[in-house]
């Protein structure tokens, strides 16, 4: 699947209309069940190109998974088949949401590597490169 088009799915779904924190903050937010898991999104073709970037979590599994776009101020989660999507009007309320994301979920790791003597080095995301748009 092309995650523009899932995009596209999503955005047809309708506004949530109760009060979030990113609605306060005047974005959009939109919700759809889908059985799936978050590979639909990690492995479309055109994930790279529509600008999605992977923002890893402590959580991250099969059953769950939160991506970003800075291009199109974009926010994504998955879990269990809950998808939401949050559409930010501005620059002002991408970079909010991505503050809020960052002090939400725990950090991630993207790799392990363990020396001989037994020490272990965890390479982490640079979140804040999230915050550069």
């Amino acid at each position: 699947m092309e995650i523009e088009k899932f995009i596209e799915r999503l955005m047809s779904c309708d506004k949530i209309d109760y009060e979030t924190q990113s609605t306060k903050d005047g974005c959009t937010v939109r919700r759809m069940f889908y059985s799936s898991d978050r590979y639909i999104v990690d492995y479309a073709e055109d994930f790279k190109s529509e600008g999605w970037l992977q923002f890893d979590t402590d959580q991250d599994a099969s059953y769950f998974g939160f991506w970003v776009n800075p291009k199109k101020f974009m926010t994504l989660s998955y879990c269990e088949g809950d998808w939401t999507l949050v559409e930010c009007h501005s620059r002002e309320n991408y970079v909010e949401a991505i503050k809020r994301a960052i002090d939400f979920y725990g950090e991630g790791f993207v790799a392990k590597s363990i020396d001989m003597d037994g020490t272990v080095t965890v390479y982490r995301q640079n979140r804040s490169e999230f915050l550069e748009v």
